[in-house]
């Protein structure tokens, strides 16, 4: 199963990621916003940014999810490459601890700068395919 795929948008960056677990989604769906945005994607792993984010459903978490990752771009000025997510469900809330590992971004050439996910078309989505479950995303980001 493929990680991610980006699909064409005249003005933005669009893109459906894939994970056999609602965390390896998560994942993938980080390393496609990264690798959108680099015009290298072999990013040097010299730090960890760790995180928590709670949400009532799981398109919010994925929205602020990315989102977080972008404005610790923008104001720490570090790029990711590697990401670990754990989702656990609560009674009325989903509770998602992640790590991000990375590097300073003045080591490395944005070729896309993203302003931020938006909720038009964001998705999360349980699916099957020939009896083979899996979790897919669709996401647009806004440049």
């Amino acid at each position: 199963m493929e990680k991610f795929k980006f699909i064409d948008d005249i003005s933005d960056l669009r893109f459906v990621a894939y994970g056999k677990t609602l965390n390896e989604l998560f994942e993938n769906c980080a390393c496609a916003m990264f690798e959108g945005m680099l015009a290298e994607i072999k990013v040097g792993e010299n730090f960890e940014h760790r995180g928590n984010l709670i949400s009532e459903n799981l398109t919010d978490l994925l929205h602020d999810f990315l989102n977080e990752l972008l404005f610790i771009f923008e104001t720490e000025h570090k790029v990711f490459k590697k990401f670990t997510a754990d989702i656990i469900k609560k009674k009325d809330s989903y509770n998602l601890n992640f790590a991000a590992v990375g590097d300073k971004s003045e080591n490395y050439v944005i070729d896309v700068g993203i302003k931020g996910i938006t909720y038009h078309e964001l998705s999360v989505e349980r699916k099957e395919n020939e009896g083979e479950i899996f979790w897919e995303a669709n996401v647009l980001c806004d440049i």
